[in-house]
This record gives C-alpha cells, structure tokens and sequence, in this order.
C-alpha cells in the first residue's frame, strides 16, 4: 500500500491547474506576490545606494496541499497509533477502495487515460513496480495521441519517444513531463514546443560538459568523474564564477535521487522558460537595468544584485515549497515510504514556485521600468 504515490500525483495535479490558469492569462500576482513599501520601489532599492537584501514582503498562493491532499488524507484510518496498526481492524482492500473514491476527479493528469480508476489503483495499490512502469507507459502514451491524428505533430510524437528513451520511462519523470502537457493544452497553447525544449535540455544535461544552462547563467550538471574538477575549476576561475555554480555538481553522489531532481528540474525550467518567455524577458530587464547607471551604482553592480536577487527569490520559493510537500507527503504515509516519490513531488513543486518567483520578480521590475511584459 503506497499512499505516497496517490499523494504525490494530487502534489501535481494542484501545481498544474495553478500553472494552467496563468498560462491563460491570469496573474502572476495570485501566485507568487512582491509587495514593497508604498514609498518605495523595488527598482529603487535596486539601482540606489547598498547591496543588501531587498526590504519586501510575499504573498505565495501555490495552494499545493490544498484541498484535493487534504481530502485524500481524511479518507484515512485515524489512531492514537501508527496507521498500520489499524489495518488489523480494517480491511486493506475497503481502505484502498476509499481513497479512490477520494481521488476520483482530483487528479485530472489521469482523466486522459482509458481507465482513471485503474490508474488510480496503479498508484496506491500493490501492483508494485510493474503496474506503476505501466501507469507511466500509459502517461507518455496519452502525451504521444496530443501529438497525433490529423493536424497532428509528427515531429512532436517522435520526440516524445526519443525523450522517453532518453529520460527513462518512470513514474517520477511521466507525471510532471504529462502534467506539464496537459496545463499547456487545457490553457489552449501550442504544447509541441515542450518536448523539443525538454529534450535538448536533457542532451546538454547527459553530454555537454557544462550541463544544462538556467536564464540565470547556472549550470544543472551531471555527477561526472573526479578528474574533471581540476578542468572546472580552471573555467570557474576563468569565467569569475565566485559562486562556484559550475562546480557544485561535481560534489554530489551519484544516486537515483540526484539524477530524479535534475531530470525533472531540467522538465520544469524548459516548459516554463518556453511557455512564459523568460529568456527573452530577463535579458531585456538585465539591459534596461544597465541603462539606470549612475554615481550613485555602477552598471556592473546593478547587474549583480539584479542576478543575487533572482537567485535569492527563486531559492526562498523553492524551499518552502520543496519542504512543505516532501514533509506532508512523508507525514502521512507510513504505510510504505519511498524516498524517490517524496523526492519527485518535492522537486516538482519546489521547481515551479522557483519560476513563479522569477516570473513575478521580472513582470515587477518591468512595471518599474515603466513597461508591460
């Protein structure tokens, strides 16, 4: 019995309808909101004397343990014990059957398949790893038929199959990959874009020695050999990489988990930087910024607390998000714990309120600047 695989796909199902809604035009604000001083503004404080941390308050609407998660958790057993103990008095398959009636219509990745209700039981139930490989076979297989049939995508369906062979074709790399499909299309955007921009990320990632570059200049690398520090570091010295970002990769064990992040934090920031138009949008916000040099901050000094902010609003979404999902989805499901789903969902959510932040951090300072995204 696996309830952190159900939970985990509610964790999903919340961010993808979030992220459904902006696409479509809602805003930024609803999901991630930087409020400053009425005397103030955030380009001020930006382009004025000092380089400390900005003076702001947040408002962060992700609500990704909201309703559907907590209506899953209260179909379960209560106890003044540990839950499995009260499966001696219940029967696992009345329990099973209960959360998924919970979950029934909260998890509308699943609506696409043949049988929502079997994919349902796939999650939680005790199919084990081959009823959840098959789970994610039929994810990938839903986002392949978006692609196909007439006026279809034949470039898209094929890179869909290139990136499954690439990526792995697990549960923890379909569903935020299926997700991340479905709030492109139910917000009626092209999705095709999104495999292809997935897959080159993944190919920088496995085969350029530099990894998988972010907007903001950072490297997501993968685990390579100890004798490629000395070469890193060289660069990073070359490059005044003072933050080290390019090497941080080298220092991190080579385990499943680490290779599930970075794959599905390399998903997030492809779809999102191509469905929200970030590249374009920070680098337009980094060269207006240099144009409000003066005596009182040089344009190189704008430029790196420009880029120190980014980072730091990212990060500070990223934990809070990270956390509350992998401590809930951990808290509750003490029936089979495996560290890859908590891992996944976390990454998942963590990832996206990254984005909001920078999205919400950019469409600010537009607004300063006296311009519209």
């Amino acid at each position: 019995m696996n309830l952190q695989n159900a939970l985990s796909a509610v964790v999903h199902d919340q961010v993808g309808h979030a992220l459904e809604g902006l696409l479509r035009g809602g805003p930024i604000e609803n999901l991630f909101n930087i409020r400053v001083s009425p005397t103030e503004s955030l380009l001020g404080q930006l382009t004025g004397p000092g380089d400390g941390a900005p003076r702001i308050s947040i408002g962060f609407g992700l609500d990704i343990l909201g309703t559907p998660f907590r209506t899953v958790t209260e179909r379960l057993p209560l106890s003044n014990d540990r839950p499995l103990g009260l499966l001696r008095t219940e029967e696992l398959s009345a329990l099973i059957g209960r959360v998924q009636d919970a979950l029934r219509g909260q998890v509308s990745v699943l609506d696409a398949l043949a049988d929502p209700r079997d994919a349902i039981a796939k999650l939680i139930g005790g199919q084990g790893p081959a009823g959840l490989r098959r789970l994610a076979d039929d994810l990938f297989g839903a986002v392949r038929r978006v692609f196909e049939g007439a006026g279809g995508d034949d470039d898209a369906v094929n890179t869909v199959d290139r990136l499954r062979q690439l990526v792995g074709g697990d549960i923890g790399i379909a569903l935020p990959f299926a997700t991340l499909i479905k709030a492109v299309q139910g917000a009626g955007r092209n999705a095709a874009a999104i495999p292809r921009n997935v897959e080159q990320g993944a190919i920088a990632y496995f085969f350029d020695a530099e990894g998988f570059g972010t907007v903001d200049g950072e490297s997501v690398v993968a685990p390579v050999h100890l004798s490629d520090i000395r070469e890193a570091a060289g660069q990073a010295i070359a490059q005044r990489d003072l933050g080290a970002h390019q090497l941080r990769g080298l220092f991190s064990k080579t385990t499943a988990e680490r290779y599930l992040r970075d794959l599905i934090r390399i998903i997030v920031e492809s779809a999102y930087d191509s469905g929200r138009g970030l590249e374009a949008r920070f680098k337009k916000v980094k060269t207006e910024l240099q144009g409000r040099a003066s005596a009182n901050k040089a344009a190189d000094a704008i430029e790196r607390q420009f880029v120190t902010w980014y980072r730091g609003f990212s990060a500070m979404a990223e934990s809070a998000a990270m956390r509350a999902v992998e401590v809930g989805t951990q808290g509750v499901s003490e029936f089979q714990t495996n560290p890859l789903i908590a891992a996944g969902a976390g990454s998942f959510a963590g990832t996206v309120a990254r984005k909001l932040a920078q999205d919400s951090f950019l469409t600010k300072l537009r607004v300063d600047l006296g311009g519209t995204d």
